[in-house]
């Protein structure tokens, strides 16, 4: 028999911490949603595993090192081990990095909290309950961001129109996966995997973005308030941005529009859904060093020369991906920089914890690091050996992009380097390991 358990919490932070997801500090004066910390727990009598998944950017250390401490401490060490702690990828959440201030400590602090509650009352909630699962290749929302030009050079997004765009640099994997539990006769909680940035509003106040906006309008039309997960499918190369569309498609109402959107189509599949057949669980854990990048004495010294010629001059309003593209010279001089970090500051490499739960030989979900290429995940699916294989990225590590290999060369936003940034070989380290959990 496999018992279920859910539950979650607010964790709003308070006005004045700053925003992650772009590369200017923005302390945020309100917000537009709440953010949550959402659980599921599964135990089937032999083994109990969970998925923690937090509105927030990423999983980085400042959160995963208090997380663990508090985790081992209530549940023990195999417990913590055999969940996915994962993040849904909004850009206009809390950033918890190194050397907090009083106000992002006490944010920090509070969710940490929160999360422990949750997990407690998921366990106390545990009851039997039926699993649905299933896939429908439809993602009309998400685009490869990375471009061909009639140059010949990669660029990341390019500008809206732009008629220098050949063509999109690859296909993704447009698979939304569902998972949906069920207890006494209805449904009790979705986990829903999809591929898409988390950057569609911008500016300086609180939101969970189109995640949030997906799981109001789920709620809405079942007419209950149960948990939702957006468990981030590979999508380091993939935002909303469709560049045939001249119209501003960075504000809220975006937002609302993704979210409802991928919302009807995940409810158009609720009735189309497999029942799992099994109760049998197994949790995987695998660890795989990344390697991080190396410079050349030569992009070193490319690095120093644009410090050296290109003005400095601050960049007003949100600093983001296509100022690259542009040739800001804030841009210019701050990937300058970070490529003379990523020389002197870097570590070899790190290691992480990659999770596998699997039903039977039916489904499986299977973390990964950091924000991965959508190949990545391609990669993996074509060859799983389970017919619905979740792919769950920004989990356990503060990775950072996991380009595929043969991106680097290319350029663009993604492969730039910084401090303890992903080398070349890294997504392919980060597959073989994937698939030995499977």
């Amino acid at each position: 028999m496999l018992n279920i358990g859910y539950a979650q919490e607010i964790i709003t932070p308070p006005i004045g911490v700053g925003l992650a997801g772009y590369m200017n500090k923005r302390p945020n004066v309100g917000m537009y949603d709440d953010l949550y910390v959402k659980t599921v727990v599964f135990d089937n009598g032999k083994a109990r595993s969970a998925v923690l998944s937090f509105d927030l950017i990423s999983i980085s250390n400042p959160v995963l090192t208090p997380l663990k401490e508090r985790m081992v401490a209530k549940f023990g060490e195999e417990f913590f081990n055999n969940t996915i702690i994962c993040a849904t990828h909004t850009h206009t959440g809390p950033e918890f990095r190194q050397g907090l201030d009083e106000r992002a400590r006490f944010a920090l602090d509070r969710m940490i909290d929160g999360a422990i509650r949750t997990l407690e009352r998921a366990i106390m909630n545990l009851q039997p309950g039926e699993i649905e699962y299933g896939s429908v290749y439809n993602n009309p929302y998400g685009f490869v961001r990375r471009y061909w030009m009639k140059s010949g050079d990669i660029v990341t997004n390019p500008g809206w129109g732009n008629p220098d765009i050949d063509k999109p640099e690859s296909d993704f994997d447009r698979t939304i996966g569902i998972i949906r539990i069920i207890q006494n006769g209805k449904t009790a909680a979705l986990l829903c995997n999809i591929a898409n940035h988390g950057d569609t509003i911008g500016g300086n106040i609180v939101s969970a973005d189109w995640y949030g906006r997906f799981v109001q309008e789920i709620q809405h039309e079942l007419k209950a308030s149960m948990p939702v997960l957006v468990l981030d499918d590979a999508s380091g190369n993939i935002n909303h941005f469709d560049f045939r569309q001249k119209i501003n498609q960075t504000n809220y109402d975006e937002a609302v529009r993704i979210g409802r959107g991928y919302a009807a189509i995940v409810l158009a599949q609720l009735d189309k859904l497999t029942k799992l057949d099994t109760d049998e669980m197994v949790i995987k854990n695998s660890t795989v060093t990344i390697p991080h990048r190396k410079l050349t004495d030569a992009e070193v010294a490319e690095a120093e020369h644009t410090l050296a010629t290109v003005p400095d001059i601050p960049k007003e309003g949100d600093f983001e991906s296509q100022d690259l593209a542009n040739k800001v010279p804030a841009a210019l001089r701050y990937f300058a920089q970070r490529a003379l970090d990523c020389r002197a500051k870097s570590k070899p490499s790190h290691d992480c914890r990659l999770t596998a739960i699997e039903f039977g030989r039916k489904l499986a979900l299977v973390s990964l690091p950091g924000e991965p290429f959508n190949g990545i995940a391609q990669s993996i699916r074509e060859q799983s050996p389970f017919e619905n294989t979740f792919i769950v990225t920004l989990s356990q590590s503060q990775s950072g992009y996991v380009p595929m290999k043969e991106c680097f060369p290319r350029g663009g936003y993604e492969v730039q380097p910084g401090v303890d940034t992903v080398a070349p070989e890294a997504a392919d380290e980060i597959i073989n390991a994937a698939l030995k959990n499977l």
